[in-house]
């Protein structure tokens, strides 16, 4: 399998979990009508995944980016899920799901930094190697 097609792989399926689980986590557990508020939320909750999807269809730099980014991000909802859902601690652990959008945008940009060097090494190694 190409790397490409790999990355795509991790590209997609990540994007349709994040926004399962937070439409899940938006509209189908809380009780009565939605609102602008839960709308708002799941609005700034899938921002950083369709800024990944943006990204990723453009070049293969771009799907390494955000390849790098969605498992972090992935990893923080889910964690931040479990926290205020599934096993909270406390009566204000459902505030993690106001945290967590918020600092997606500073681990997305963190990983597009990281995949931005891994391809720049890897492309770097790559012409060495030809020379």
């Amino acid at each position: 399998m190409k790397l490409e097609a790999l990355l795509r792989w991790v590209l997609f399926p990540g994007v349709f979990a994040a926004l399962m689980l937070h439409a899940y986590t938006c509209f189908f557990i809380p009780e009565g009508a939605t609102d602008g508020f839960l709308a708002g939320l799941f609005a700034l909750s899938v921002l950083p995944y369709l800024a990944c999807v943006a990204i990723g269809v453009r070049t293969t730099r771009g799907l390494l980016m955000a390849a790098c980014a969605i498992a972090p991000m992935l990893l923080f909802d889910s964690l931040a899920f479990h926290e205020a859902i599934i096993a909270p601690t406390s009566s204000t652990s459902s505030l993690v799901l106001l945290v967590v959008p918020v600092l997606n945008l500073g681990v997305l940009l963190m990983g597009f930094l990281v995949g931005w060097i891994v391809f720049a090494l890897c492309r770097r190694s790559e012409t060495k190697g030809t020379l």
